[in-house]
C-alpha cells in the first residue's frame, strides 16, 4: 500500500469535505433515522514477522460478536455511528524470544467504534454512488495463555483510524444491494505489554500503515419500518515494528524489548435487523 505524507493529506482533505457535506445535508427537514443491531462471526487471522519477513507468530480462529449502527439520512447525505464487539479464543502458533515453539490459545476481545459520513453523488445512475469518510478507534485485548513453564502475556493494542471510500447501492422493490470499497490508515497505534511479575509493563509505539476494506450486503424490507439484512466483509490492516525500548524489572534495567511488525486479514458475516423512523 502507498505510504506517503502526500497521500495521507489527500485522504484527510477528502474526508473533511465529505464530513462537512454530511453534517450539512443531514440537517435537512426530510431526514430519516435508522438503528440496527446484528450478530456477527469473524474469521480472525493475525501474524507477526521478523525483520527478514520470517513468520514468528500466527493466530487464527472464529470470533462471535455484535454490531450496531445508528444513522441519520438526508436527501443526499448519511451520518452514522458504528459499534463492533468480537470476543473469543483463537489458536496461537508461535515461539518464545529464544525460538522455542509454542502451541497455545489467545483470548481476544476487540472493541471498535467509528463515525462515518457519506455523500451521494448526483449522477442519475441506477446504482446510487456515494463517497464516504470517517474515523474510528479500536481497542484489542490480546491475552496469550501460559503453556507449562512458559508464562503468557497480556497485550493491549489501541489505535485511531482514518478511512474513506465509495459505496454503490441499488434498490428494487423490497430488496436492496450494496457494495463497498475503502482505504484505511492506522493512526498513533500503541501496544501495552504486561509481563506479570517477571518484568515491568511497557508501552510501545507501533508504525502507522495503510489498509483496506471491502463489503457486500443484501437487505429485504419485512415490514414498513423493519428491514432484515446480511453483510459479508473482508478487512486488511497492518502495524509497523516498534522501536527498541529498555526492559526493566522493579525499575532496574533487564534488557530490551520491541514489538515486531504484524499483518491481519479478517473476513466475516453479519445478520442484522434495522428499524426506521
Amino acid at each position: 500500500m502507498p505510504d506517503s505524507s502526500r497521500l495521507t493529506g489527500i485522504v484527510a482533505a477528502v474526508s473533511g469535505v465529505i464530513l462537512v457535506a454530511g453534517a450539512v445535508h443531514c440537517g435537512e427537514p426530510d431526514r430519516t433515522i435508522a438503528a440496527s443491531l446484528g450478530v456477527g462471526l469473524l474469521q480472525f487471522e493475525f501474524e507477526e514477522f521478523d525483520s527478514q519477513d520470517r513468520r514468528l507468530v500466527k493466530e487464527s480462529g472464529w470470533l462471535p460478536g455484535l454490531e450496531g449502527r445508528c444513522e441519520v439520512t438526508g436527501q443526499r447525505a448519511t451520518f452514522g455511528i458504528n459499534f463492533r464487539y468480537y470476543s473469543g479464543d483463537v489458536d496461537y502458533d508461535g515461539q518464545t524470544s529464544a525460538g522455542v515453539p509454542i502451541d497455545s490459545t489467545t483470548d481476544a476481545d476487540i472493541v471498535d467504534l467509528s463515525l462515518e459520513a457519506a455523500y451521494r453523488l448526483p449522477l442519475g445512475l441506477p446504482p446510487r454512488v456515494s463517497l464516504y469518510a470517517g474515523g474510528g478507534y479500536r481497542h484489542w485485548d490480546r491475552n496469550i495463555q501460559s503453556v507449562g513453564a512458559i508464562s503468557g502475556l497480556d497485550e493491549t493494542y489501541r489505535w485511531w483510524r482514518a478511512e474513506a471510500g465509495v459505496k454503490l447501492q441499488l434498490a428494487r422493490g423490497a430488496n436492496a444491494w450494496e457494495l463497498e470499497a475503502g482505504l484505511t490508515r492506522t493512526l498513533n497505534p500503541q501496544v501495552e505489554i504486561d509481563f506479570g511479575a517477571t518484568f515491568d509493563a511497557v508501552t510501545l509505539d507501533l508504525g502507522e500503515r495503510w489498509g483496506w476494506r471491502t463489503a457486500a450486503g443484501w437487505s429485504h424490507r419485512v415490514a414498513p419500518q423493519l428491514t432484515a439484512g446480511v453483510d459479508v466483509f473482508y478487512a486488511s490492516w497492518d502495524l509497523g515494528q516498534s522501536g527498541v525500548e529498555t526492559l526493566t524489572s522493579n525499575g532496574v534495567s533487564a534488557g530490551s524489548v520491541f514489538q515486531p511488525r504484524s499483518e491481519s486479514r479478517n473476513y466475516g458475516a453479519v445478520l442484522s435487523l434495522q428499524r426506521h423512523w
